[in-house]
């Protein structure tokens, strides 16, 4: 992942679709570097037996930029509060 230049991600699951992958000239980039956060829904592409690029899922992902001293102290996992 280029982090410096990070496709910044559709808002909801219907705005989600092939062409943030086709389209990569038009789409919105963002440096989690001075972002510190990014969220949002991605799509997973493959080709089809025509060569073609078919979505085959949708990922909705949230990714926090830490230093090591900010990840020491809350763990993945750990930090979180319980289910509601």
């Amino acid at each position: 992942l280029d982090l410096n230049r990070f496709p910044r991600g559709a808002k909801t699951s219907k705005q989600c679709s092939l062409e943030m992958v086709t389209s990569e000239a038009e789409l919105p980039m963002v440096s989690i570097f001075k972002q510190k956060r990014v969220k949002g829904w991605w799509p997973f592409v493959a080709r089809d037996e025509n060569d073609e690029l078919e979505i085959t899922g949708k990922v909705e992902a949230e990714l926090h930029l830490l230093t090591a001293e900010e990840a020491e102290k809350s763990p993945a996992g750990l930090a979180r509060n319980e289910p509601d």
